[in-house]
């Protein structure tokens, strides 16, 4: 079942004081201990007021979820490709999206990541990101390689997501170690390795 809409300026207020405490609790604690009567203890309402906006802990933590992607979806959305500058503006994504996902972001994407495996509704709600993620990225393609047959620009396509998911994986995991100028310097190799395919693929 889906959160109901709130229907106020006072109901959006609750919802979304109900998605943040969700938030610090999901990362905090980690999803077993996500528990609708905890939180709303600490927003000091009932039980049942909070059941109103997500019904149940999957309703709550599928919208935290959601926001997140949402929130990595949009640096992508941001950008403003120029086809005279294709170098500057997929190292300027890379670096906008490894830094975002060595925040807070890069650990609820392994959260997803793993109820995904245990869950068809975080499935799908990965499925949606991926699925926007690379229609992206093949428009990429498109746009530097149009010369190649739409079914190779495809390949290409999942591969290049494969390398921007393996980069973001160092840096989620290793966050601790990586200083911003590592995750530069990162962010810069990716853009390289990138661009090396779009020009040299067959």
């Amino acid at each position: 079942m889906k959160s109901k809409s709130a229907r106020s300026p006072k109901g959006e207020a609750r919802r979304d004081a109900i998605e943040v405490e969700g938030r610090r609790m999901l990362l905090e604690e980690g999803y077993a201990r996500v528990s609708l009567r905890a939180i709303a203890m600490r927003l000091g309402i009932s039980v049942g007021n909070l059941q109103y906006y997500f019904p149940t802990k999957d309703d709550l933590v599928e919208a935290v979820i959601a926001a997140e992607i949402e929130a990595s979806l949009s640096i992508l959305d941001g950008i403003t490709w120029d086809p005279g500058r294709p170098g500057e503006c997929i190292h300027g994504a890379a670096r906008a999206l490894l830094h975002h996902h060595a925040g807070d972001s890069g650990r609820f994407y392994a959260i997803a990541e793993f109820l995904a495996l245990n869950d068809p509704r975080y499935a799908r709600l990965k499925a949606r990101g991926y699925a926007h993620v690379f229609g992206y990225v093949e428009g990429l393609v498109h746009l530097m390689a149009s010369h190649l047959e739409a079914d190779l620009r495809a390949r290409l396509a999942h591969i290049l997501v494969a390398l921007i998911d393996g980069a973001s994986l160092q840096v989620q995991f290793a966050q601790a170690q990586l200083p911003e100028e590592h995750i530069d310097a990162l962010a810069y190799d990716v853009a390289e390795a990138i661009q090396h395919l779009l020009k040299n693929w067959k």
